[in-house]
């Protein structure tokens, strides 16, 4: 949601976005690599799409979510993701993935804007 709307609700949304990612955070403290601790397993796939899709919806929403300072776990998880065999080279472009939720972003705040009209 806070890729996709303005003012106070998008203040909102990267308010529980950002409390989202410190719950991630404060799991990770406890891990070495991944969650699965030296190897990939299931909840690091699941969680996965963070590692990816986030930056591009950062940069998408002119917003930041995972600031490294702030979330340096989970910055290093992501990165540890991103570079691991099994998933580097599976990923799509990330200019297809910008250009996807640019699209996406307007079409879900024209949604937005009909909800609010009622």
């Amino acid at each position: 949601m806070a890729m996709c709307s303005k003012g106070d609700e998008k203040e909102r949304a990267l308010k529980a976005s950002i409390e989202a990612i410190e719950k991630i955070e404060a799991e990770l403290k406890r891990k070495t690599q991944f969650f699965g601790r030296e190897s990939i397993g299931y909840l690091d796939l699941a969680l996965g799409w963070i590692s990816y899709w986030l930056p591009v919806w950062e940069e998408v929403g002119s917003m930041k979510i995972v600031d490294q300072i702030q979330f340096p776990n989970t910055t290093t998880w992501m990165n540890n993701f991103l570079k691991h065999p099994v998933i580097k080279d599976k990923l799509p472009p990330r200019d297809k993935m910008i250009v996807y939720f640019e699209k996406r972003s307007k079409e879900i705040a024209c949604l937005i804007a009909a909800a609010r009209k009622g």
